[in-house]
């Protein structure tokens, strides 16, 4: 039977700082291909890795740093990263073959570009293809994931995927869209308010404030709402057990609707684990006494299937 869990976050408890390295770099294809920042963290050897699949919106820095040695800690192994295509520091538009798919609602052409540069990330620290692979997403990161499971099936063995908030899971028009953006947003202050308490959290979060933030074009950005507004999950995500599948959501989150998510948790297999949090919604990744108390439910779980 599928494990579900309801969780209440004690926020104020203490949160022990992560600790490892965390190697932030830039990755490039073939020219006139503009680059995007990547980043890996966690232990330099290791069979495994974790590709995570960040949300909309993220720059890469010491925010994203400290949550990657987190899962590194708890999913043993790497965690690989990289800005998503089109929202970047740099800037740089999407290219117009990728943009003009996007346009029609399909995510295809942009997933094999993100999966094209975490490759090429790979290759620029020149580490070999792992032999197993773990998924996870966060919000527009969930699509991407499920959509570059084929790729990454070819590289390696995917052992399971994570899908934190995951929005894409009914269709909706560009209005619509906006508003449970927007409702969400209005949550945000509740789950950094979360973080005030803890001096290395806040820390880490001035210094990622003094970062550059990712760019994008009003052009790209209609093409990404236009995708997020299909629904591409659970799409080819496959729920036979053959991969443990986590999902998580925040108790008052409109992105990631309920009913939807009940879907997804009562088609998914016993291998993995649901988790709700209360009292918070979409932003809860942004939560660190959150990471700190679900991400290890999520490494334990992956750890049992694969024992299993």
């Amino acid at each position: 039977m599928r494990e579900l869990v309801t969780l209440t976050v004690d926020t104020a408890r203490e949160l022990a700082e992560p600790t490892g390295r965390a190697l932030q770099f830039v990755a490039r294809l073939d020219d006139p291909l503009p680059p995007l920042e990547a980043m890996l963290a966690g232990p330099e050897t290791s069979p495994g890795l974790l590709v995570y699949f960040p949300g909309f919106n993220t720059p890469l820095g010491p925010w994203e740093a400290a949550k990657s040695r987190m899962l590194a800690a708890s999913f043993d192994e790497p965690v690989l990263l990289s800005e998503i295509p089109g929202m970047s520091r740099f800037g740089d538009a999407l290219p117009g073959r990728v943009r003009k798919r996007m346009l029609r609602g399909d995510i295809e052409a942009w997933t094999d570009l993100m999966v094209d540069y975490q490759l090429a990330a790979l290759d620029a620290l020149g580490r070999p293809r792992p032999e197993r692979v773990d998924l996870i997403g966060y919000s527009t990161g969930c699509s991407l994931a499920v959509v570059a499971l084929r790729h990454w099936r070819e590289v390696a063995d995917v052992r399971s995927m994570t899908l934190i908030e995951p929005e894409a899971t009914l269709s909706r028009n560009l209005l619509t869209l906006e508003l449970h953006n927007l409702a969400d947003v209005l949550r945000q202050p509740a789950s950094f308010a979360t973080n005030h308490a803890h001096d290395w959290v806040m820390r880490a979060r001035r210094r990622q404030l003094r970062e550059p933030w990712v760019r994008y074009g009003p052009v790209d950005l209609v093409a990404i709402a236009q995708v997020l507004a299909q629904p591409h999950l659970p799409g080819d995500l496959p729920l036979d057990g053959s991969l443990a599948i986590n999902l998580v959501r925040g108790e008052r989150s409109d992105l990631c609707r309920r009913e939807t998510f009940q879907m997804l948790h009562e088609g998914a297999p016993d291998a993995g684990v649901t988790i709700e949090v209360t009292g918070l919604g979409h932003p809860l990744w942004h939560s660190f006494p959150v990471l700190d108390a679900v991400v290890p439910l999520l490494g334990r779980a992956v750890s049992r299937a694969a024992a299993a």
